[in-house]
């Protein structure tokens, strides 16, 4: 086996070793629906929903107020800022769903995606939003 052969063997068998077992998961460019936040399902009629875009932003709507923050994922573990709303007045129980939408993303830190279903989990491994993709082909 000559030289050249034997390098591009042994960077290929490398590259086969070293890469990682899943491809990462990427959210950019999705928009998702809340079905659940904590234990509750989300009120009928409620027209929420969080897009995240590019360069780590996260926009969205709690059905109320628009919604702003930033947003990292690493691996299987995300990290949103603090959510950002505009400040209109809606009935109480639409303005409960904000602050409980928003508590949600604030407290996430992993997160498990399976086709069209995005779950996201706190501290302490405990489901605290579930979604549903509402761009999926």
């Amino acid at each position: 086996m000559s030289a050249n052969r034997l390098c591009t063997s042994a960077a290929l068998l490398l590259a086969a070793v070293f890469a990682p077992a899943c491809p990462a998961v990427s959210l950019q460019g999705s928009e998702w629906r809340p079905l659940r936040v904590a234990d509750e399902a989300v009120p009928p009629n409620t027209d929420a929903f969080i897009r995240f875009m590019s360069k780590g932003r996260l926009a969205g709507h709690s059905g109320c107020n628009r919604l702003l923050t930033e947003y990292q994922v690493i691996d299987d573990q995300i990290f949103l800022g603090p959510v950002a709303a505009t400040r209109m007045m809606c009935e109480s129980s639409a303005m409960a769903f904000e602050a409980a939408f928003a508590a949600a993303l604030e407290n996430a830190r992993r997160f498990r995606r399976d086709g069209a279903s995005l779950v996201l989990f706190d501290s302490a491994g405990q489901p605290i939003l579930e979604m549903r993709q509402s761009d999926w082909d």
